[in-house]
């Protein structure tokens, strides 16, 4: 790599550090390009020639908050473990991911709202979104092919997953006191593995209905 390359990646950083340190401090709205060039240490000008806009900063940090994620768990897809250990696994470093985050947590809702009015930040959070999806149902199809899992879909198992682990960080946002993201997704996901391990019996299911 190039020094020159070098020094554009550092400025880069330097430039997103900021912007997360003002965007949690002042919040996104109120933050302008200008208060996070003064918190950089760097001039407008410098600012504008690596992110010409607040949305460009909140891909990049996106994209910086996720990217390491999804090469993370990606390795899980050819790891020889049985499902039930990769998917603990799975869970595991997202919930550690999660924990890392709160303190950033309000910032990143922040960016999902403006998602609702801006396509390049929604399309940036979709991608990652699918991302982690497609991983998740890849890691289940591996189960059900093998027998260890049993469900109608791989992909409503994965979405039953990814709400579980949503849905407790949003329960911790109402309730931190009572809600420890790390221990309770972890019950979740075992409570889970029960039902996804048992076979499926449609002679019941039918006569429930």
């Amino acid at each position: 790599m190039s020094p020159k390359k070098d020094l554009t990646e550092e400025r880069k950083n330097q430039i997103l550090d900021a912007a997360m340190k003002t965007f949690t401090e002042d919040g996104f709205h109120k933050t302008r390009m200008s208060d996070i060039a003064e918190t950089s240490g760097l001039s407008k000008g410098s600012l504008y020639w690596y992110f010409d806009s607040k949305d460009s900063l909140i891909i990049h940090l996106l994209e910086r908050i996720f990217e390491p994620e999804i090469k993370d768990i990606q390795t899980l897809l050819t790891d020889p473990r049985s499902i039930d250990e990769r998917l603990e696994t799975y869970v595991e470093r997202i919930s550690e991911d999660m924990v890392k985050m709160l303190k950033w947590m309000p910032l990143f809702y922040d960016f999902v709202a403006l998602a609702f009015r801006q396509e390049s930040v929604k399309n940036t959070i979709s991608k990652y979104y699918q991302r982690h999806m497609d991983i998740l149902t890849s890691l289940i199809k591996q189960g059900l092919d093998r027998g260890e899992l049993h469900a109608d879909s791989e992909l409503e198992a994965a979405i039953a997953i990814g709400s579980m682990l949503e849905g407790t960080v949003i329960l911790w946002f109402y309730d931190p006191d009572k809600i420890d993201i790390k221990r309770h997704v972890k019950t979740n996901l075992k409570l889970l593995l029960q039902g996804l391990k048992t076979p499926l019996n449609y002679q019941t299911l039918d006569q429930d209905n």
